[in-house]
């Protein structure tokens, strides 16, 4: 087993932390898994909340703009009041999100007037946001990330195209390519389960507090697979023997 570091808390250059990821990638989980580690204060994204969200997967061109726009005005209203309340109880704040990808998803789902409307309105926001420390950017192939989606059996996300998920997907790796404006660390997900398997999700949270100081950091882990055949020990701790229910990614 992966030995934990012996702190007990993220590194004092990271006091705000983002997780990042396409629809599936498990961002929301492990934003969830660090802010319980760490005890940080969580900030989460509202999309079960958008009343367009569902009609928008069934009719992406008749909802996109109504869609898009809701979670402009959500994401903003979250990120500007996490700045002006501040917590006394919680030294680090980690979000599934940075603002900036709004304009990755409309830049997909949006047309040329809309995107240029768009533009104009988040253009006044962007400002007032304040810039994490570090973006961890959770990267998976298209098939992995339709089989979570498919695992985790949300109702609106059941008609979920391929093909929407390909080009989404292209266009995160695209701009998470030139992204320079944060130390940013990129986890390749495809082979690891951080959710069941304690190994897995150590190893993750080592590489986080490692990271963060400057540039951009790129980080192949090694799967459980490959680390049961070099070691011959398996030490998931979600042992179908033990009875344990596998838990999900969202």
């Amino acid at each position: 087993m992966i030995k934990k570091e012996n702190r007990d808390s993220l590194p004092s250059h990271e006091s705000y932390l983002c997780i990042e990821g396409v629809i599936g990638s498990g961002k929301t989980t492990l934003s969830n898994i660090l802010a319980e580690r760490f005890n940080c204060r969580i900030v989460l994204e509202e999309a079960d909340d958008n009343p367009f969200l569902a009609r928008f997967y069934t009719e992406r061109r008749s909802y996109a703009f109504q869609t898009q726009l809701w979670f402009l005005v959500s994401r903003f209203k979250q990120l500007s009041q996490m700045v002006s309340q501040q917590d006394l109880f919680h030294a680090v704040t980690i979000s599934d999100y940075i603002f900036a990808k709004d304009r990755i998803f409309a830049s997909v789902n949006l047309d040329d007037e809309e995107y240029a409307l768009y533009n104009t309105i988040s253009g006044v926001m962007t400002s007032a946001i304040p810039k994490p420390d570090l973006v961890v950017y959770l990267q998976a192939s298209d098939e992995t990330l339709l089989r979570r989606i498919e695992k985790r059996g949300r109702s609106y996300e059941y008609n979920m195209d391929p093909q929407y998920m390909n080009m989404l997907n292209k266009v995160y790796n695209q701009f998470f390519f030139n992204y320079n404006e944060t130390p940013l660390l990129i986890i390749n997900t495809n082979d690891i389960d951080f959710v069941n398997n304690e190994n897995d999700r150590e190893e993750i949270i080592d590489q986080i507090m490692r990271s963060g100081r400057h540039g951009t950091e790129y980080y192949q882990p090694m799967s459980s697979r490959d680390r049961i055949f070099l070691t011959g020990h398996n030490d998931d701790d979600s042992r179908d023997s033990a009875g344990e229910k596998d838990s999900v990614v969202v």
